[in-house]
């Protein structure tokens, strides 16, 4: 049985004519699956992310499959289904959490679970931050601000792009565990270089190096960096 959330085939994107970004990746995501998009700055994770959301448009692929429908990533239904939270967000920066939270939920159409927030806003320590802007925020705060508002949704695929930069120690500590229990709603897809998160939260990690994708590994309390690259040369 196919358990795939999203499945994507021979995807290209670029920025200049026949000057690929990402070249043939193909991937896939299943239900209830963490896993980590691996690779170095400037290997194209983020265009891969931006890609996926739709906000990247200069791409094209053979297949693209979400929950067993033919789609493409500007799909409304997709685009309810899924959310991205950036390494940088500087958007809606004079709204309070709770404007902006407010506002995501009636966008996707989802009701406020108060008490799984809660949760979210108290072992982050952000309590005391939720009736101040964004823009009086730290950078640590800010993740955290995006990152509870966007698995508060508990949509079926919530994307990361570099979520642990920024936190503090006990943030990245409790960032990796709602991670590992947000599987009871979805699936994650977490852009990384970071190997900590990678064993403390992921299942599987895909690597992308020179617009390039390896095969799908799985997460081993063992894995080192070394033994990823080694992966991806084969």
């Amino acid at each position: 049985m196919n358990n795939n959330l999203l499945e994507v085939d021979n995807l290209k994107s670029r920025y200049e004519t026949d000057k690929n970004v990402l070249d043939g990746c193909a991937f896939s995501i299943e239900e209830n699956e963490i896993v980590a998009l691996v690779g170095s700055n400037g290997s194209g994770k983020t265009t891969l992310i931006k890609t996926i959301t739709d906000i990247h448009p200069k791409f094209d692929a053979n297949n693209i499959n979400f929950h067993g429908k033919n789609i493409d990533f500007s799909n409304e239904d997709f685009k309810l289904n899924r959310i991205a939270v950036f390494s940088e967000d500087n958007s809606f920066k004079y709204w309070t959490f709770r404007e902006y939270n407010e506002f995501l939920h009636k966008v996707y159409d989802r009701e406020i679970d108060e008490g799984y927030q809660n949760y979210m806003i108290e072992n982050f320590n952000f309590a005391q931050y939720i009736n101040k802007p964004i823009k009086e925020l730290s950078m640590g705060n800010k993740k955290k601000f995006f990152i509870i508002a966007a698995l508060g949704l508990k949509l079926p695929l919530v994307i990361l792009d570099e979520p642990v930069d920024g936190l503090d120690f006990e943030g990245a500590v409790f960032l990796y565990k709602i991670m590992r229990e947000y599987k009871k709603y979805g699936s994650i897809f977490m852009a990384t270089h970071i190997l900590e998160s990678i064993i403390e939260s992921c299942d599987t990690y895909i690597l992308l190096d020179h617009g390039k994708l390896s095969d799908k590994t799985t997460v081993n309390s063992d894995l080192t960096s070394k033994k990823i690259l080694q992966n991806f040369k084969g």
